[in-house]
């Protein structure tokens, strides 16, 4: 199943690029799935990390993970899938929440995305300083906003055994980038 679903998300993104680094967008999912893997998830939940983003960006429906991978791989996609017809702060807010409530496989696969997500940020604050800001709709305050919800809601109902290593790196990270 990983590599089906690592073939698949590449082929799906293939026309895409990362907004900051302008590298092939396949880049990213790779990194969260392997950051699941790395923490010891199961092929499903590695398999969602790879799709996390196909129908939400791309032209492939739900109905086509779940044919391709089954209903737990598309429910774990789903549970991570914005509804672009909502506005960003309401799909932030949705995603905080989806934190909060989501169960520990959910939980993870949201923060693996973005903990890459700010590992690109830290990357570009590098080379590109504040001006990184610019390449985001929403610009520092509102990702200050985000990424501290995230971090603030994504232990809740977790046991300390059961944290994947990845979640404190993400909060350090969040902590060095929005120190300001």
């Amino acid at each position: 199943m990983y590599q089906q679903a690592s073939a698949f998300a590449a082929k799906a993104h293939q026309m895409q690029r990362r907004k900051i680094t302008g590298e092939p967008y396949f880049s990213h999912p790779r990194n969260v799935a392997n950051l699941l893997r790395k923490a010891g998830f199961r092929e499903e939940v590695v398999a969602a990390g790879f799709l996390h983003d196909v129908v939400e960006d791309t032209p492939v429906t739900l109905d086509e993970i779940r044919a391709l991978f089954g209903n737990d791989v598309a429910k774990l996609v789903e549970s991570h899938t914005e509804d672009k017809s909502q506005t960003w702060e309401e799909r932030k807010s949705h995603t905080i929440d989806a934190v909060r409530t989501g169960t520990l496989e959910e939980k993870a696969i949201i923060v693996a995305d973005k903990l890459d997500n700010l590992q690109s940020i830290k990357y570009a604050l590098s080379s590109e300083g504040n001006k990184v800001w610019g390449y985001f709709k929403r610009g520092y305050e509102l990702q200050k906003w985000y990424n501290e919800g995230i971090v603030s809601n994504m232990y809740e109902g977790l046991r300390d055994e059961e944290i994947p290593a990845y979640f404190k790196e993400y909060e350090r990270l969040c902590r060095w980038i929005f120190r300001k």
